[in-house]
């Protein structure tokens, strides 16, 4: 069956950003006493701060007050860190598909706030719709954020072709029975192993989503 549509995860897929989230939240932790491991944070990526700063504060022993206020100090440190990357071919790729009318949208565990900024800066007539943490009930890894995007694109699930670089997040667009292109840009391939597809640059998910979606090979 040919796909019709694309969906793209943000961090660590659209921007190159997971590197300093981690640093960010491993700063707002290391003020509590507690210090968190790379690997710890990029399996629970996608999931949005609230999911995340609980989820690993109980794990570490901290009370609801010192999580809200990791929270908090996080964000802070984000915006002290942030420089926006992308990454190698990512453009070229997108604007590819753009030029053969494939439908795109963005699903993230990311903030509308922070993630239309940029999506509208540099990105803004390349996808035609934005699903953010805040516009769902349940986020990743529950499959509400990618049917959401499917129905605004006015595509059925299964013709919806999903790039995720983390766990939640190929889980949850395999509920939505979709197919999962992840991509090795934060975990190893044996951490993504519920994708249909993994590869590790983007000039092989451009090859992937080719073939998926029954378009001609790109000329660049």
């Amino acid at each position: 069956m040919i796909s019709k549509a694309v969906l793209f995860d943000f961090d660590g897929v659209v921007v190159k950003s997971m590197e300093q989230h981690f640093k960010a939240w491993r700063q707002a932790f290391l003020e509590k006493g507690v210090e968190i491991k790379e690997k710890e944070f990029f399996v629970l990526e996608g999931q949005g701060i609230h999911t995340i700063a609980h989820h690993l504060g109980k794990i570490h022993g901290l009370s609801e007050q010192d999580i809200e206020e990791v929270m908090k100090r996080k964000v802070s440190y984000y915006n002290q860190f942030m420089t926006l990357e992308f990454y190698d071919y990512f453009h070229e790729m997108v604007e590819h598909l753009y030029q053969q009318k494939v439908p795109m949208g963005i699903v993230t565990g990311g903030n509308r706030s922070r993630v239309e900024k940029i999506v509208r800066q540099y990105f803004n007539h390349y996808f035609r719709v934005l699903v953010t943490v805040d516009d769902v009930v349940r986020g990743k890894p529950f499959p509400d954020p990618f049917l959401k995007a499917a129905k605004m694109l006015g595509q059925r699930p299964q013709d919806c072709v999903v790039i995720e670089n983390a766990p939640m997040g190929i889980k949850g667009a395999k509920s939505a029975n979709m197919t999962v292109v992840a991509i090795t840009t934060t975990l190893e391939p044996q951490f993504l192993k519920q994708a249909d597809f993994i590869v590790h640059d983007f000039k092989q998910v451009e090859k992937v989503l080719m073939n998926l979606l029954g378009l001609k090979k790109s000329q660049a």
